[in-house]
């Protein structure tokens, strides 16, 4: 319509000359506005494309609470003896440190917040394909592991590796995958995350003096006491909830236990405590406890239950009904590396022995 009104206007100016020479000249005229506004929008391209590879490549050496295990896994710098995989409630709860001084092994936490069985598998596949296999994997087991989520957790921890071929199918079929603009704009999944840019820069360039990573070995203890949200979640629904449960999960975690035993890694079931009255607000809890039960005697494969242990009766132990604290972390680590030793680690396991 523009155009038809430009060519409009130039025919009455230029009445008296004919018709035909005057259209060509207003197509001319708005064929040349049209390219001078393709190169102004695209003569910041090469910079926009080069401040993207920057601020990538920045927070991919930096220590930011988001990459460090990414990071490590990628650089090939993990290369663990026992690893230990799961959710927030693996990276919270289970402290190398304390593993590796007790155990006398080189172990390392990638569990990942929010996360469920098949995103965590995911993770555990591509630490083997930059890292050596572990002798051990701890696989921390809870009552949501197979619920799966239609969310990815946490997305920001993925922007530098967006262009990963691994990561990208990670991240794909989410209700909130990431959009075309955020995977090939340049800088575009960096709007509105200034910090991030801001990180990227400077670890770029070498500007961030970081004296200790807030995490050691994927571990961080929460410096916390019982925040009530238990208890309000009580007087909201006073009824038990029944967790949906992912037969494909399931079977994806079968197949992650027949992958182990072919490539020789001892995979190790670790129910982690929760407190105590939590449980009978699941009303499936049972169902999902046997079923890692059954999995311990039909592949062959220890299975340490701590829902019943003594600290889950101890409310200073834990930040939430989910969750223990830095010192619960601790009590327990140091539970769970003695029990390793007598009941593991010291021990052949017969399933594996071919």
């Amino acid at each position: 319509m523009e155009c038809v009104l430009c060519v409009n206007a130039i025919c009455y100016l230029f009445r008296g000359i004919p018709k035909q020479a005057v259209y060509l000249f207003s197509v001319l005229m708005v064929r040349k506005l049209a390219l001078r506004l393709l190169i102004f929008c695209l003569l910041p391209l090469p910079f926009l494309i080069s401040l993207n590879y920057i601020v990538d490549a920045g927070l991919k050496k930096s220590r930011n609470y988001y990459y460090t295990e990414w990071n490590d896994i990628f650089n090939s710098k993990i290369n663990a003896d026992l690893l230990i995989i799961g959710s927030s409630r693996a990276w919270i709860h289970i402290s190398p440190k304390i593993l590796d001084s007790v155990l006398n092994v080189n172990s390392y936490n990638i569990g990942m917040d929010a996360s469920h069985f098949l995103m965590q598998n995911a993770r555990f596949k591509l630490y083997l394909k930059y890292n050596k296999k572990p002798k051990y994997v701890i696989v921390s087991v809870d009552l949501t592991s197979f619920s799966e989520s239609k969310e990815i957790p946490f997305p920001l921890q993925f922007l530098p590796y967006l262009n990963n071929p691994d990561i990208k199918n990670m991240t794909t079929g989410f209700d909130n995958s990431f959009s075309f603009a955020q995977r090939y704009f340049p800088l575009y999944k960096y709007n509105n995350q200034p910090e991030l840019f801001t990180d990227g820069l400077n670890a770029y360039f070498d500007r961030i003096k970081v004296d200790t990573p807030c995490k050691y070995k994927g571990y961080i203890g929460a410096q916390r006491t019982w925040d009530n949200t238990f208890d309000q979640y009580k007087k909201a629904h006073p009824a038990s909830e029944k967790l949906n449960v992912s037969s494909i999960s399931q079977n994806e975690f079968k197949k992650f236990l027949n992958y182990c035993k072919i490539n020789n890694i001892n995979p190790i079931m670790v129910f982690t405590p929760v407190f105590h009255e939590s449980l009978k607000y699941i009303s499936n809890s049972s169902e999902i406890l046997n079923f890692y039960k059954n999995i311990s005697v039909q592949y062959k494969i220890p299975l340490l239950n701590y829902a019943s242990d003594s600290l889950t009766y101890e409310r200073r132990y834990f930040f939430n009904s989910q969750h223990l604290n830095k010192v619960g972390s601790e009590v327990f680590s140091h539970k769970l590396a003695i029990d390793l030793k007598k009941v593991v680690i010291n021990k052949p396991l017969p399933a594996f022995n071919f």
